[in-house]
């Protein structure tokens, strides 16, 4: 009988012991997930690049049909090449905008101090279409670091 109770006993210690552990474990999950939530929705709401213009990397990318058919494929191969932080907040971003469906496979130079919509305008453009340089004259303000960007675009990226 005596064991029975000493098991009984620890087996409560023990109950006891997770239920007081269990709050602050929850805590902690709480804060980091909110931590993310909150780097997420940061990194899709504000027009910042991922580098500054002076430490800026440029990376040439290459998307195929299937890669251009999914923005999450996209801002996956964007987040590998370092150009982005997230691949989730590019897709998003991406569906927010309208330009989901409007990525075209090519090969296109991109760099890390572009913003996510700059990327997805340069993306939705394609890169064959002016060999002569006439749309280059077009690209040329969301593509320049002259500070001729608009800095009032609501969250849909509109301006």
């Amino acid at each position: 009988m005596d064991n029975n109770i000493e098991r009984t006993g620890l087996i409560e210690r023990v109950i006891g012991i997770i239920l007081d552990v269990l709050p602050i474990l929850c805590a902690f999950i709480i804060v980091a997930l909110a931590g993310k939530a909150y780097s997420e929705g940061y990194g899709l709401f504000v027009q910042k690049g991922m580098d500054d213009i002076g430490s800026a990397h440029s990376e040439m990318v290459t998307l195929t049909e299937e890669d251009a058919s999914s923005a999450m494929k996209v801002g996956g191969i964007l987040e590998d090449l370092d150009l982005i932080s997230s691949r989730y907040a590019f897709a998003i971003k991406a569906k927010l905008s309208g330009y989901d469906d409007a990525i075209l496979p090519g090969t296109y130079v991109l760099s890390s101090d572009m913003t996510m919509e700059e990327m997805l305008e340069k993306l939705s453009v394609d890169p064959q279409a002016a060999p002569s340089g006439e749309e280059d004259d077009e690209e040329t303000p969301a593509d320049s670091d002259s500070g001729t960007k608009e800095e009032n675009r609501d969250v849909w990226g509109r301006g």
